[in-house]
């Protein structure tokens, strides 16, 4: 079982929507009432605490409020977002780990057990179907952004990442021209959380691509808007290339736009 992340952006509060039942109708998954797990990392271990159960083919709700662990602070114009961890299991955890547990044998393969993941304010909501897996501490990302908006919107770059290790690590997020290669900026990030990078300060156009890439660290990057006049909320994400590629090795595509565009933008 895949874990269901749950943080704010800025004045924009995260909630999760679980539901127990499976997310295809081709895998024979088994479901059977479960309980719900929450996860918040202090930088030495993992708190766990076992927050409910879910019964069969039902949903429950749980807002960023629900937990007093959820916070933020700035680093470098970067805002950490302190994030808690969800997931459903049957088995009995202790209260402290110092990793996060397996994956629950019960699940499916594509798609992976999802959750509706998503942030409201007082205008408007946003979300999308997903989870996130505990990604390798020696890993990289390069991913592009074409989800700017101009005018009305304040524009933002999210980096979610998660570790099965619960000891906080810094990384750093490299920002490229992809038509120049030029390199823009370069900003800490934080493992197990969501960093926010305000992107109006970069001034780009209507024709530009931002590329950003983080050498040493793997996440999900997404694109998130707040219209400045009315608060309406928009949210989108990339998918890495292997998750368009149809024939042959997927990761070795991966690799090999990855390496194509490392050597592209110059990056050592």
């Amino acid at each position: 079982m895949p874990f269901f992340p749950i943080f704010n952006i800025h004045d924009n509060f995260g909630f999760i929507q679980l539901s127990n039942f499976s997310p295809n109708n081709w895998e024979k998954v088994p479901c059977s009432d479960t309980n719900v797990f929450s996860y918040f990392t202090n930088g030495e271990n993992w708190k766990v605490d076992c927050i409910g159960n879910l019964s069969q083919n039902q949903f429950k709700c749980l807002q960023s409020a629900d937990f007093l662990s959820i916070s933020s602070k700035n680093i470098d114009d970067v805002t950490v977002e302190e994030l808690v961890l969800t997931d459903l299991r049957k088995d009995k955890l202790s209260d402290t780990l110092m990793e996060l547990p397996k994956k629950f044998s019960h699940s499916t393969i594509w798609p992976e057990w999802r959750a509706t993941i998503g942030f409201k304010n007082s205008s408007s909501r946003v979300s999308y179907q997903g989870e996130i897996l505990p990604f390798p501490s020696k890993a990289s990302m390069l991913t592009f952004h074409p989800f700017i908006q101009f005018e009305d919107t304040s524009n933002f770059f999210v980096f979610l990442n998660i570790e099965n290790s619960p000891i906080h690590r810094w990384a750093e997020v490299e920002i490229y021209l992809s038509s120049t290669g030029k390199k823009i900026d370069c900003k800490k990030i934080r493992n197990n959380a969501a960093n926010i990078l305000s992107l109006d300060q970069y001034g780009f156009t209507p024709d530009d691509l931002p590329v950003f890439y983080c050498k040493s660290m793997a996440g999900i990057p997404f694109g998130f808007g707040k219209s400045k006049s009315t608060g309406m909320l928009s949210l989108e994400h990339t998918h890495p290339p292997s998750s368009l590629t149809l024939h042959g090795n997927r990761l070795l595509a991966q690799r090999d736009i990855k390496v194509g565009w490392v050597n592209h933008l110059k990056i050592k």
